[in-house]
């Protein structure tokens, strides 16, 4: 199990640095002015609703882990499919970035989906062996 929780925090910490990186790099290219702002808006709002979908499932990850014994591929397959729930409020602020110019959904995704990364690991220091 000790290989497992260090093998999930590696792809935790990979995820959240390639995050933050793609977020430096897009905010940096100069898209221009938001061309549609109710586009922007849009985009901002569906990436905060599922970005709060993916945080609400890693709360309930990290309030339950360690409450029942489980195999190690069951805690690694939990743990990949929830980071790919809460990736997807960073990925849409990344889509709405390149539709719109607009970097607000970008930043909010990124901010709960590393609020969410930052749960699932305080998650897996519960899980005992």
């Amino acid at each position: 199990m000790q290989d497992v929780k260090r093998t999930l925090n590696l792809i935790a910490g990979s995820f959240a640095i390639a995050g933050i990186a793609i977020a430096a790099v897009l905010s940096a290219i100069d898209l221009g002015e938001p061309t549609s702002p109710d586009l922007a808006d849009g985009g901002a709002l569906a990436s905060a609703i599922f970005g709060a979908i993916g945080f609400l499932i890693a709360l309930q990850w990290w309030s339950r882990a360690g409450e029942i014994s489980r195999t190690a591929a069951r805690v690694q397959m939990g743990f990949i499919v929830r980071v790919a729930v809460a990736e997807t409020g960073a990925l849409l602020g990344i889509l709405t970035l390149m539709m719109t110019g607009s970097n607000t959904a970008l930043l909010i995704g990124l901010a709960l989906f590393l609020v969410s990364l930052l749960l699932l690991t305080l998650g897996l220091s519960r899980i005992s062996e």
